[in-house]
Order: C-alpha cells, then structure tokens, then sequence
C-alpha cells in the first residue's frame, strides 16, 4: 500500500468451538484460519489485528486454547476484544488477562479505544453494558485524546431493523453516545454482533457493522430471533487511518476470486 495509511484488520464473531464442533455445519476454526490467510495474502501489510468480541461460542477454557493456537501463525499483533458469547474465567484462563479487557491503540495520527461491552449478569444473558467503571476510563482517554479516535465495540448502539438483535444491543446506548458525540473527537464507531455488514450512524457519529468469518445473520428484517443464522460467505474489516481521514472497507472470502484485468487502454471506468 503506497497511500499514507495505517491499516488495522478488523474481525469479530469467531465464535471458536471446541474439538471442531460445527456452527450450522460449518467450521468456525476452519473459518477462521481462512479468513486469517486471505487477510495474510491481500493484507499482510496491515500494522494489527484486532478481534471484537464473541471469541468463542461457549467461553470455555478448551474453545480459547483453540484460538490461542491458530493465533501463533499470524503475523499481526493481536489484540482481543470481548462480547457475548465469551466468559471471563475461560479467557483468563488461557490469556491470563483478567478485569475489564479495555485498552488504547495509536495509529497514524488516530487513537483507536477497544471497549469492553461484555456483561455476564445480563437479564437476557447476550446484551451489552458499559458499567461505571468502564465509562469513567471512556471518559478519561477521551479527554487525554490529542488525536482524532475510533471506538471499536462488540454491541451496537443503534437500532439495525434485526428486532430480535436488537434487542440485546448495548443496553445504555444513549449514554454511551452522549459521551462520544459530547467529545468532537470521535470520527467512527465500528462494532461486530450483527453478522452482517451495516453503515448507519448513532446521532451525529458514523457507525459500521462487521460481519463474522463464520455464519451470517440472515437478511430477516422485522421481529425475528437473534438466533438466526445462515450459510454466506465469510468476511472481516479493513481499517485505514490517514491524517485526514478514516476509512472501513469490507472484505469477503470463500468465494471464488476473479481475475483483476487493467483496462488501461480503454475508456471505461
């Protein structure tokens, strides 16, 4: 990449099983280690990997030893977000990180904030929360900020049209979303959750919806089950952060590649 961007891989929802259970059939580890190297084939040139949230299936000691695994061949730093489906014991176990798993990341010019949206003790069991604690260091990083920021979440602020995703979103989206836009230091929210690729925006804050390498969220719109699920092809994030700028492309794999031809010669676009 000749542009002066950084580049940050951005996947979520690896929802990693144990002893290679399948997922509506399919292989999340399997699914994983191919996105992984389609990102190492177009994208080795990306400065980090982070992965937001849904680790695992089950948050199980046996599913994070799994990921610790495939995670040693990549040639990326790794950084690893939380989200509904992980616990914290079984990723202690394993990482050895405990408490809120909230850090800072600085890129060309950009401070990208990683929360921690995980709550265990959700009346619903999957929704999200930013607990006191959590915002106050939200709060803080986004004062010390000198730098435009990113927020990267596993839950979502705002309504998708997916009503049964919906409704395990963050639970104190408008909270949250004061904090942000009350900021004017915030340029994009990115978050996963969905399995689905989607752009909207929280109030005035740009907002963009990662899919997951493994199973898609059904094009289902309207009062469904959060549990849906279906076979498409896998994807994940691209992030770049210029002096002026923050762009998130989309990335597919699993699908067949087709060849790249040059056109110089022609007049079409």
């Amino acid at each position: 990449m000749t542009t002066p961007f950084a580049k940050i891989l951005l996947f979520t929802d690896v929802h990693l099983t144990a002893h290679q259970s399948p997922i509506i059939g399919l292989s999340p580890a399997q699914r994983l280690k191919d996105g992984l190297a389609h990102a190492a084939a177009h994208h080795k040139d990306a400065e980090h990997l982070v992965i937001m949230g849904d680790l695992t299936h089950h948050g199980d000691p046996a599913e994070y030893e799994a990921l610790a695994a495939i995670l040693q061949t990549v040639p990326w730093p790794v950084t690893l977000m939380l989200g509904n489906h992980d616990r914290r014991a079984g990723y202690a176990s394993v990482f050895g990180r405990t408490g809120f798993q909230q850090t800072a990341l600085v890129a060309q010019d950009h401070r990208v904030l990683c929360l921690d949206t995980l709550d265990e003790n959700a009346p619903d069991t999957h929704s999200g929360l930013l607990c006191a604690e959590r915002l106050d260091w939200l709060r803080a990083e986004l004062a010390a900020a000198t730098d435009p920021v990113v927020v990267l979440m596993h839950h979502h602020l705002v309504p998708t049209g997916f009503d049964g995703m919906d409704r395990i979103a963050l639970r104190n989206t408008d909270e949250v979303t004061a904090i942000l836009e009350s900021s004017g230091k915030v340029r994009q929210v990115i978050n996963g959750h969905i399995h689905r690729t989607i752009q909207t925006h929280a109030g005035t804050l740009p907002v963009a919806m990662v899919k997951s390498p493994c199973h898609q969220m059904p094009m289902a719109l309207g009062d469904g089950s959060s549990a849906l699920s279906v076979d498409e092809p896998g994807g994940y994030g691209v992030l770049l952060l210029g002096q002026k700028q923050c762009i998130v492309h989309f990335e597919d794999f699993g699908i067949p590649e087709a060849p790249i031809w040059n056109e110089e010669g022609s007049h079409t676009p």
